[in-house]
């Protein structure tokens, strides 16, 4: 199975080239053919299309000698050659590495992901915001997602999971990038909520952890765009997902008879549980689950039932 792999971190991104790690959409991910499950270790995870694999080197042994030192000198010309061939194999192994190393550096992320060729142009976000055109890049959720987010941040507050709040962060990412059928734009605001464990004592752990909750909506509209959770704790990583289900389904004016979070959860829950990842479409919502080293990354965007549709036919 080919996936779109994020060249940064080597998650999977989504079917607009969002990496929910990175936070941003990839101009130009990898193609890899993999056959792994989501919540497997870098090192297992297959390698790109190209490079070279090691295996087992295998030589026809020569017929039996009388000559002891023609049996000699065939095993040392045997040895010779083996170690030559081995050496030539090691170097080329190490060669392309290093090439796939320095071409998806994080520190040169620019050039990796090709900006340029994609036609990306940076857009202003005074000027966005005057327009009051939606981003034609990302799927919408009919719900206000500053109100969510406040919602949100407001419930994280109360400190009920194991963590505190470390610190409150808005930004906007606002760009265009040329496709075939024309340009696309991406108009995102992040609200980030960064939180701190607490230790066994109850108070905040002093250790620097790069745990969030992230709500993100048009820049112009505010409609809501995705959830994105990267927390260590599994609890809390549940219950601020069932949470943000609530104050979703209760924007869109979805009934609770008609409410697809117990389904949902009881999937979660279940994979979870079993230390793997998940993919679930049901009502509204589009949710992935991964395990990123000690992670747990939960990814929601709208389930468009006119692109689904689509795919359909």
């Amino acid at each position: 199975m080919v996936k779109k792999i994020c060249p940064v971190c080597d998650l999977p991104v989504n079917e607009v080239n969002y990496c929910p790690r990175c936070r941003r959409v990839v101009k130009k991910p990898v193609s890899w053919e993999v056959n792994y499950l989501l919540n497997e270790k870098r090192n297992q995870q297959a390698m790109p299309a190209g490079l070279p694999q090691a295996g087992r080197l295998t030589v026809n042994q020569p017929a039996a000698n009388p000559s002891v030192t023609g049996k000699r000198q065939s095993n040392t010309l045997l040895f010779i050659l083996i170690l030559a061939f081995a050496i030539v194999i090691m170097a080329g192994v190490i060669f392309s590495c290093a090439v796939y190393s320095v071409a998806f550096d994080e520190d040169d992320y620019e050039t990796a992901t090709g900006y340029d060729d994609y036609g990306y142009r940076d857009l202003d976000e005074t000027e966005v915001i005057a327009a009051g055109e939606r981003c034609s890049g990302f799927d919408h959720f009919e719900a206000d997602g500053r109100g969510i987010a406040d919602s949100m941040a407001q419930f994280l507050e109360k400190g009920d999971y194991g963590y505190q709040i470390s610190s409150n962060e808005t930004y906007s990412d606002n760009y265009e990038m040329n496709e075939d059928s024309g340009p696309v734009t991406y108009y995102e605001t992040v609200e980030s909520v960064y939180l701190i464990p607490n230790t066994a004592d109850g108070e905040s752990s002093d250790e620097e952890e790069y745990e969030y909750v992230d709500i993100n909506y048009d820049t112009a509209t505010g409609e809501l765009h995705r959830y994105v959770s990267y927390l260590g704790n599994q609890e809390a990583s549940l219950a601020y997902l069932e949470q943000f289900l609530m104050l979703t389904e209760a924007a869109c004016g979805i009934q609770t008879e008609q409410s697809s979070i117990p389904s949902i959860m009881e999937q979660a829950q279940s994979r979870l549980n079993q230390q793997e990842g998940a993919y679930i479409l049901e009502g509204i919502f589009d949710i992935n689950l991964y395990f990123y080293e000690d992670r747990i990354q939960i990814y929601v965007s709208y389930n468009n039932p006119e692109a689904v549709k689509n795919q359909e036919t």
